[in-house]
């Protein structure tokens, strides 16, 4: 029991020294029947699409990719599969970054849970955001950390200079005014759900 305490104190230690501003539920239609092998590969997906969405080609030939730190939970019952993230934003403009990644995944796949289902806003409280991903460490371990979809590796500088015309065309084609309309409306939901349980 000492040992799971310990690994997920210094993994609190290690998350809350990184360059991360966005707090991040992606849900999926069914976290019960989704199974694990459909929802790697729909998340490794929808993370390729993102980095793709932002950085175009940089994100394949220069390895310039949205850092973020993502973790599997299943819920009280052990049976409701769904994603916490911690990423860094790739916009100056955090809440617009927000409705891209929550309209992204909406419409990424007919599995993939609505908009409403799946809360992405601005971090208020990091210690809170970084206790929330890690509290199931206890049950289980260090396979709660996704490796394998997280990324560390690009600076706040690198993305800084991919903010162009270019990307904001990107962003238009991912997800349209409409859809981006949706997503603002769910964020403005979801920080005064927040505000009104704090």
């Amino acid at each position: 029991m000492k040992d799971w305490r310990r690994e997920r104190r210094e993994l609190n230690e290690y998350l809350l020294e990184q360059d991360w501003d966005v707090f991040g539920t992606l849900k999926f239609v069914d976290g019960r029947t989704i199974g694990s092998v459909t929802a790697n590969k729909l998340l490794r997906s929808y993370w390729n699409k993102i980095d793709r969405v932002f950085f175009g080609h940089a994100a394949e030939r220069q390895n310039v990719r949205v850092p973020r730190w993502c973790f599997a939970h299943e819920g009280s019952d052990v049976e409701n599969f769904h994603v916490h993230f911690l990423l860094k934003s790739p916009l100056a403009d955090i809440e617009h970054a927000c409705t891209i990644l929550n309209a992204v995944w909406a419409q990424h796949h007919r599995q993939t849970g609505p908009m409403a289902k799946n809360w992405i806003m601005p971090v208020i409280r990091r210690e809170d955001a970084v206790n929330y991903v890690t509290r199931e460490y206890w049950r289980m371990g260090s396979a709660t950390l996704l490796d394998d979809i997280s990324w560390a590796k690009t600076s706040a500088a690198e993305m800084a200079v991919q903010e162009t015309e270019a990307q904001a065309h990107r962003i238009n084609k991912a997800a349209s005014s409409a859809w981006i309309v949706a997503a603002t409306a769910a964020l403005r939901n979801q920080q005064s759900r927040y505000t009104y349980s704090s």
